[in-house]
């Protein structure tokens, strides 16, 4: 309990280190000190506690993202309370609801939707969001055998220096898997048995999942969820995609099935329901895949010859499409590393694919397309580059650029111009800007990363509001009643 008086008094320091500043007026006169401003405009500055080391507070000072200088109009404030909502939606989420435990009046701003809404609102139209919200590329693979030892990978401590990449822990039993993020929520399994859960890392609330009754085959999950206007989860839903692993593996198979099996689970119900969804034409997995991508709520597992199958779980009755990926693409490089050097997500609610040449000596090492038109399936080409094109400001990079094995990881959430990249005789994570063609390093991870590539990482974005997880009703069974029992009074 010490610990959290502690934390709350250096949170109210910061609340109290408000620097005012005359925006119109400076006095340099020793009796003005004790004068009252007269200008309508003060401006403040919210300062952030010195903190020690054991308290962590690399995670509070993550979360900040906004800007940290306002001017405030004192004649036409609102209300007596607006400019506390101005101080207030500048702290960090942790030490913001921390001071939930300052006093009830604050207990009951801070917990206000009104509230809630204009903290997210400044931090999407901040200038300074896109650069400082915290971003990580997440290792899926965690060796911990208990749910809140996961969430502990979560911190700030387990980062490197950078804040990028949550390396994966070597010499040790996988025991975790992350299948996919939403909206701030994380669905992950525990590996044997089978078991799934939804979680948030920032409530440290954990969900755990009716079983299926089907758990001999392979999956491909994913996982989707629905906000509010207030941006708070209201529902997820998990689609598992049933895979024979001789289709998989494309074992002694003359064809191939011409629908999808799908199990879905709704946080609304509670339950597994079994579909069969036919497709339009024969369906075959590459080897290795990974989780699908959600685009609009929309999941879209990679499919060869295909480009990709599209099924969208809110929709009724269940169908599913196919979307062919670009045509001028190098589809041999697909085909022979089972799309190793290809990166196709969403990003900035753009779906974009990124391909890289596998071998140094070809002509364009980058390509890029955007969709253009979702509903017609038609790509653009954005750029190709070569490998003379690009540069680096770090020395060792440069002298690797025309030799370098490049694998693409992720696109940045925020910056439409930044994509992330294994260089793997280097064995670190760099980035390259799109409009300069600059390579940097981006971190060097302390752990192994040689099998380090897009199937085995998820981007993960803390989320701007701490949402609960919706929990899903459980089924209670009723147990018949003996007539006899109840009459001889024994319930």
């Amino acid at each position: 309990m010490e610990g959290h008086a502690n934390s709350t008094d250096n949170d109210a320091d910061q609340i109290q280190n408000c620097v005012i500043t005359d925006s119109t007026n400076q006095h340099n006169n020793d009796d003005d000190q004790n004068q009252i401003p007269t200008q309508n405009h003060l401006e403040f500055q919210v300062i952030e506690p010195p903190y020690s080391n054991e308290g962590s507070p690399s995670s509070d000072s993550s979360f900040l993202g906004l800007d940290d200088t306002f001017t405030y109009d004192i004649h036409n404030a609102p209300d007596s309370d607006s400019l506390l909502y101005e101080i207030l939606s500048r702290l960090p989420l942790k030490s913001l609801f921390r001071l939930k435990c300052v006093c009830k009046h604050w207990q009951t701003l801070i917990s206000q939707r009104s509230f809630s809404r204009f903290y997210i609102s400044r931090m999407i139209t901040s200038n300074t969001a896109s650069s400082s919200l915290p971003f990580r590329i997440l290792y899926r693979y965690i060796c911990e055998s208990e749910p809140e030892d996961v969430l502990n990978r979560f911190r700030s401590e387990s980062y490197n220096s950078s804040g990028l990449y949550l390396s994966r822990e070597e010499h040790k039993a996988i025991k975790f898997k992350v299948l996919g993020v939403s909206n701030g929520l994380i669905l992950c399994c525990s590996l044997g048995p089978l078991v799934y859960h939804v979680c948030n890392p920032v409530t440290r609330q954990w969900v755990t999942l009716a079983k299926s009754t089907k758990t001999q085959n392979f999956f491909a999950e994913g996982f989707v969820s629905r906000v509010n206007e207030d941006n708070l989860v209201t529902d997820y839903t998990v689609v598992r995609l049933e895979m024979d692993l001789s289709v998989v593996r494309q074992e002694m198979l003359t064809s191939f099935p011409d629908y999808l099996h799908l199990e879905i689970f709704s946080s609304e119900t509670g339950e597994w329901v079994g579909y069969r969804v036919p497709c339009p034409f024969q369906i075959a997995f590459p080897k290795r895949g990974a989780g699908p991508i959600c685009f609009k709520g929309v999941l879209h597992w990679f499919v060869n010859d295909h480009g990709m199958v599209a099924f969208d779980p809110y929709k009724d009755p269940k169908s599913c499409r196919l979307i062919q990926l670009p045509a001028d693409r190098d589809v041999q490089s697909e085909v022979t590393h089972d799309g190793l050097y290809r990166l196709c997500d969403v990003c900035q609610g753009k779906l974009r694919l990124f391909q890289v040449a596998p071998d140094a000596s070809s002509f364009y090492c980058f390509s890029m397309w955007d969709m253009k038109d979702y509903d017609k399936g038609e790509w653009c080409s954005e750029f190709k580059v070569t490998r003379s094109d690009l540069s680096s400001s770090d020395p060792e990079l440069e002298s690797w650029l025309m030799k370098a094995t490049f694998l693409p990881l992720s696109f940045h959430p925020f910056d439409l111009d930044v994509v992330y990249l294994r260089c793997v005789e280097l064995a670190c994570l760099v980035s390259y800007n799109i409009q300069n063609r600059q390579l940097d390093v981006a971190c060097k991870p302390a752990g192994a990363i040689d099998d380090l590539s897009w199937r085995v990482v998820v981007p993960f974005v803390i989320p701007t509001w701490p949402t609960p997880v919706p929990i899903p009703p459980v089924k209670v069974v009723i147990p018949e009643v003996d007539p006899l029992r109840v009459f001889n009074g024994w319930w």
